[in-house]
């Protein structure tokens, strides 16, 4: 089966802060994950794994159940009023 990379407008990258963070999971820790801060809010965005980009977007593969709990736990962590989206 084919992975599945999700999009983000580069238009819409400019809404986060200009340093993302990066947080790894316990099953794969050699590839980051993407967390993109939305600038001036308590408002974050897991973007997946970078996978590459096109003419308009950054490419992003996502994350399965397992991973995705883990990382929104880590970003909740210090971070409990936040919220937390997936691409």
């Amino acid at each position: 089966m084919p992975i599945e990379k999700k999009q983000l407008s580069k238009k819409d990258v400019q809404k986060f802060d200009p340093s993302p963070l990066y947080l790894y999971t316990a099953k794969d820790a050699l590839n980051r994950v993407t967390v993109l801060k939305e600038a001036n809010k308590d408002a974050y965005l897991i973007a997946g794994r970078y996978s590459g980009n096109d003419k308009d977007n950054r490419l992003y593969t996502s994350l399965n159940e397992e991973e995705s709990k883990e990382i929104e736990k880590l970003v909740r962590i210090g971070r409990k009023d936040a919220t937390i989206s997936f691409l």
